[in-house]
C-alpha cells in the first residue's frame, strides 16, 4: 500500500546515509525561514524538481523535516523543522535558539500562507542580488523581529497618545553601488484595515523622527516596501499612506510583480506622493 504524503515509512532502511553538506544546508534554510513550501526549496537548492523531490522525501522520512498541509487534498507541501533536524543543527552548526520549535506542531493556515508569501519575496531578493552586482548583507526575519521589537508613541486621529508596537515582516540591508539600502518589508494579504495601516505608517514615521530607528539599526534612513495582492489593493494602501502625509519612504508593488527579472532594476514600484513607477534601485 502506498504511504500517504503526511505519513512516514513504518520500516527504516537497514542503513541510513549520513547527511550531506546539501542536506545540512536544506535543514538550516528551513530553520532560518521557519517554513518553506516544496517549490521554494526547489528554487533554493535544486536544478531538477525530480532530484529535489527525492531528497526532501528522504529528509522527511528520516525525521529531519516535517510536512504540513493546509487542506485535505494536500495540494501544497510545507516543510518545517523536526526533531532530528534540531539535533543536526545543534551538532553541526552550534545553534541553540529553538524557542519557537514547540509551536511548530500547531501552525495555522494563515501563518503558513503569510510566512511563505514573505519567503517568496525573500528568496527572490536573496537569489537575485548576487547575480545583479548587489550583496544582501543581512536579513532579519519575522520571528526574530517579534522576539525583540520596538514600541513608539503616536498621536491617533482623535488626538490621543497611544503606544504601539512596530513589528515589520522583515528587515534587510542591501549593498548597492550608491551605498547600503536599509529596507523594511510589509507583506499585505488584504486583511489589514485602512485605519490600522495608517496607524502603522504613522508608527514608522515616528520611529524615524524620534531616532528609534537610528539607535537600533545604526543608519539614518530607510524605506518600507509593501508587497500586496493586487494593484487595486496597492492603490488603497498608497492612498491611506498619503492620507497621513507618508511620502518618499513608502514603496508599493504586488507579489506577482516581484520576480528575479524585475525586483531591483525594473520600475515596478509605486511610491507614496509620486505618480510614476520607479525601480527599487536606481
Amino acid at each position: 500500500m502506498r504511504t500517504r504524503r503526511d505519513q512516514r515509512l513504518t520500516t527504516k532502511p537497514a542503513r541510513q546515509r549520513k547527511p550531506s553538506a546539501r542536506d545540512i544546508q536544506i535543514v538550516l534554510a528551513v530553520y532560518r525561514y521557519r517554513v518553506l513550501r516544496q517549490d521554494q526549496l526547489y528554487r533554493l537548492f535544486f536544478a531538477s524538481p525530480s532530484t529535489g523531490k527525492q531528497v526532501l522525501r528522504r529528509l522527511f522520512h528520516q525525521g529531519y523535516l516535517a510536512r504540513k498541509f493546509i487542506d485535505q487534498m494536500m495540494n501544497a507541501t510545507y516543510y518545517i523543522l523536526d526533531t532530528r533536524g534540531v539535533e543536526l543543527l545543534r551538532a553541526q552548526e552550534g545553534l541553540e535558539d529553538f524557542s519557537w520549535y514547540a509551536s511548530n506542531k500547531n501552525l495555522k493556515t494563515e501563518f503558513l500562507e503569510h510566512t511563505c508569501a514573505i519567503n517568496d519575496v525573500r528568496i527572490t531578493i536573496a537569489k537575485t542580488a548576487p547575480l545583479q552586482g548587489l550583496e544582501l548583507l543581512k536579513w532579519v526575519g519575522e520571528s526574530e523581529l517579534k522576539a525583540d521589537y520596538d514600541r513608539v508613541t503616536i498621536r491617533t486621529a482623535s488626538g490621543k497618545q497611544q503606544a504601539v508596537s512596530l513589528i515589520p515582516d522583515g528587515y534587510f540591508a542591501l549593498q548597492t553601488p550608491k551605498g547600503i539600502a536599509h529596507i523594511f518589508l510589509e507583506l499585505d494579504r488584504g486583511t489589514t484595515t485602512s485605519k490600522r495601516f495608517r496607524q502603522k505608517i504613522v508608527a514608522y514615521q515616528t520611529y524615524h523622527q524620534t531616532g528609534g530607528y537610528e539607535r537600533r539599526y545604526g543608519a539614518k534612513n530607510y524605506r518600507v516596501m509593501t508587497v500586496t495582492t493586487s494593484e487595486k489593493r496597492l492603490q488603497t494602501l498608497k492612498a491611506a499612506t498619503e492620507d497621513v502625509n507618508g511620502r518618499d519612504r513608502f514603496w508599493f508593488t504586488t507579489l506577482q510583480a516581484v520576480t528575479e527579472q524585475s525586483v531591483f532594476f525594473v520600475p515596478i514600484w509605486f511610491v507614496a506622493g509620486r505618480k510614476e513607477l520607479w525601480p527599487l534601485i536606481s
